[in-house]
């Protein structure tokens, strides 16, 4: 698995944005008689703890897959299954543990340092939260006997994952876990009130409102999401997050909590310990998908870094137009979509406040 190098199938990479910390992380691999392809990308947030946590990711999933190279090319699909939402555990407790190590910026622990509570929290001497985490997207791509591909996809978080048709047409291969998801609504509100007597609020940001968890409610007591701001957002103060017009929505929680109060762009993520009290989660959501035989599929992960500046639809066509017009290879596809993104996301959100982008495909077949 490397993040530097490929075959002419496969190519990732990453560029900074404008804040301190190149937060985003990202992996490749190909198994031994090319039968199955692994696509990852992880989007940290929370200054250097981010950074710390999508590297570790990043090579966890390495070091995971390192002894199972060959065994991987005759898993199934239960099989897979399995051992993602198993990999995706281990990975989350490795964050712990590097977060147990550390003690701010690489600093090693010292004898007053940072400490894991009865919960798994991972705390400062003080008694704080350590904050910071990561999305998770892996997707994997496993080869049938009549050339086509069962195409897998675990994330948790927003780091977007796509199988795109030469046709231009394309189809999710990960859910969106962001406060205005109806579903993951539903999931906090059926966690038992004993075990999470306090649950995440999800909210939209509202201009002017800096207590989050006064902002207007995301969803109605009935799961429906407010008429009022879905039919006239920004006239009712919000404000969009990207280009596709979504307005901006947290996760954050009740009034009555102070000292681990959280307030996040995601409803499930890797790390975040602070947060799992309130119902975000670790668990990825497992989607399956197959491609049809003589059709040919480019599959690409992203963190929002490029997301924030397309509609899906666009990036599909302009994808398809340098694959199939331009014919350029998958590694200058690659460079090519980032080096836009990045100048689409200047352009958008200013040279001061643009997000670290990147982004990892390869071609099916």
């Amino acid at each position: 698995m490397t993040d530097s190098k490929s075959d002419s199938r496969i190519w990732g990479d990453s560029k900074k944005g404008a804040k301190q910390w190149q937060e985003d992380s990202f992996g490749f691999l190909i198994s031994k008689n090319q039968k199955v392809n692994i696509l990852s990308v992880f989007d940290g947030h929370g200054g250097y703890n981010g950074l710390v946590a999508s590297n570790t990711a990043r090579d966890t999933l390495k070091s995971y897959f390192a002894p199972k190279i060959e065994e991987c090319e005759s898993w199934n699909v239960p099989t897979w299954t399995k051992n993602l939402q198993d990999l995706f555990k281990i990975i989350h407790d490795k964050i712990r543990e590097q977060f147990l190590s550390q003690n701010g910026q690489g600093i090693r622990k010292s004898p007053n340092g940072r400490v894991k509570d009865q919960n798994g929290i991972v705390r400062n001497s003080s008694g704080d939260p350590i904050h910071g985490g990561t999305t998770a997207s892996i997707c994997v791509s496993l080869q049938e006997s009549d050339g086509t591909y069962t195409v897998i996809g675990a994330n948790t978080g927003d780091s977007t994952a796509v199988l795109i048709s030469e046709d231009t047409s394309f189809e999710f291969l990960s859910e969106d876990h962001g406060p205005d998801n109806e579903q993951e609504f539903k999931r906090l509100q059926s966690l038992d009130d004993k075990a999470y007597p306090k649950k995440l609020i999800f909210v939209y940001d509202k201009a002017k409102c800096y207590k989050k968890f006064e902002c207007p409610r995301v969803f109605l007591p009935d799961g429906k999401k407010d008429p009022k701001y879905v039919q006239n957002p920004w006239g009712h103060g919000l404000h969009p997050t990207n280009v596709r017009y979504e307005p901006a929505v947290y996760a954050v929680t009740p009034q009555s909590v102070s000292r681990d109060a959280t307030c996040i762009a995601m409803t499930r993520a890797l790390g975040d310990f602070y947060a799992g009290q309130f119902g975000l989660s670790s668990t990825p959501s497992i989607l399956v998908k197959r491609t049809q035989k003589g059709v040919r599929f480019m599959m690409g992960v992203a963190s929002d870094g490029v997301w924030d500046c397309w509609k899906y639809e666009n990036f599909s066509k302009y994808i398809c137009a340098l694959w199939k017009e331009k014919k350029l290879s998958v590694k200058d596809m690659v460079e090519t979509a980032l080096t836009e993104s990045v100048t689409r996301a200047i352009t958008n959100f200013g040279s001061g406040h643009y997000d670290d982008a990147c982004l990892v495909m390869c071609s099916l077949p």
